[in-house]
């Protein structure tokens, strides 16, 4: 066995060596590493169930597309609220008492993350706006914690809200054979939207697990420019 005699001071420099190099390796893993990208949907690459059939085949270009609704506050907003914006959506209503209130507590949790993150918003479109009108949605909102500005509980004419859900943002699936604005929508689905509006996830909203992936996959559209 040999024996090496080394002085401190260059067991010090053998130290330092290895520590730079580990460093260094680190780094340049960090820097090679490809960074993950997300998908972008469009309806060619969804469950069928998803998407109505003239849609079906559409395989690229789908974009979020134009509306105008009416939020807690009352006041009318179009599509130009979430332009360049990073944004959740989802569908409720304000008197469900089983998957929205999950929802709404991870919609908090969002809400709290981004708060002082002008990019990134929350839009909740009610599925019930016979019931619920602004001043429902307003005290909702309130007693929710909504911020103004950042989380926008939309209402308006019932066939724009259930269009939206079924041909916009496909958040809901196709019960029985036909489908039109006087069925009802129930979807703890939350769909994940970048600044060219364009669908980039779909997560369980109730479900915690979800939502971190969510929250990960935002930080992603924030950081790939």
């Amino acid at each position: 066995m040999i024996k090496i005699n080394l002085r401190p001071s260059e067991w010090l420099k053998i130290a330092a060596l290895i520590f730079v190099f580990a460093v260094g390796s680190s780094a340049a893993f960090e820097i090679l590493k490809p960074k993950r990208v997300l998908p972008i949907y469009n309806p060619v690459d969804l469950n069928t169930s998803l998407v109505d059939e003239d849609l079906e085949r559409v395989g690229r270009g789908h974009r979020i597309g134009d509306f105008v609704l009416t939020d807690q506050w009352g006041a009318e907003v179009d599509s130009t609220l979430l332009q360049n914006k990073i944004y959740v959506a989802d569908f409720f209503f304000t008197t469900c008492p089983t998957i929205c209130i999950d929802m709404g507590k991870n919609f908090q949790r969002i809400q709290k993350v981004y708060e002082n993150e002008q990019q990134v918003h929350l839009v909740s479109h009610t599925v019930m706006p016979e019931i619920d009108s602004v001043e429902v949605m307003f005290e909702y909102g309130q007693r929710i914690g909504a911020i103004k500005g950042k989380w926008h509980l939309l209402t308006g004419e019932k066939s724009e809200l259930y269009r939206l859900a079924r041909r916009e943002y496909f958040a809901v699936m196709e019960q029985g054979t036909s489908f039109d604005e006087h069925d009802f929508i129930h979807t703890e689905n939350v769909i994940l939207v970048d600044k060219k509006k364009r669908i980039r996830g779909f997560y369980d909203g109730t479900n915690s697990l979800e939502v971190d992936r969510l929250i990960e996959d935002i930080e992603i559209l924030l950081t790939n420019k």
